[in-house]
């Protein structure tokens, strides 16, 4: 009676088993999709953000050195300005890797929730 009662679990457990990964496999490619459209989105707004920021610190740059304030803010202006530059290359970068390599963007994204 045992052996039956063993079996019987046995088998249930395989079919759960069987149907979880059933599922997991229907369901990976939206899960894909979802990530890779998040990606895109994601870094399109930190590129757009950046862009905005940049261009009003820049702004503000050029209208410091016009009216030829404060060295220390033209100073602090220039160094946030180039902050912004370097953010917008790279999340511009990242948006580009997503677009032209979803599956490597896919990988890394992955990889970076396993460490």
């Amino acid at each position: 009676m045992n052996k039956e009662l063993l079996n019987e679990n046995l088998n249930q457990i395989l079919e759960g088993l069987n149907t979880a990964i059933n599922t997991a496999s229907a369901e990976l490619p939206a899960i894909f999709d979802e990530i890779v459209r998040w990606g895109i989105i994601q870094y399109s707004l930190f590129s757009i953000i950046t862009l905005v920021l940049l261009l009003l610190f820049g702004g503000a740059t050029i209208l410091l050195i016009k009216k030829d304030r404060d060295p220390l803010a033209i100073a602090a202006t220039v160094v946030v300005s180039l902050l912004l530059v370097i953010w917008f290359t790279a999340s511009l970068l990242i948006l580009i890797h997503v677009l032209v390599a979803p599956k490597l963007y896919i990988i890394q994204y992955i990889k970076d929730l396993i460490q």
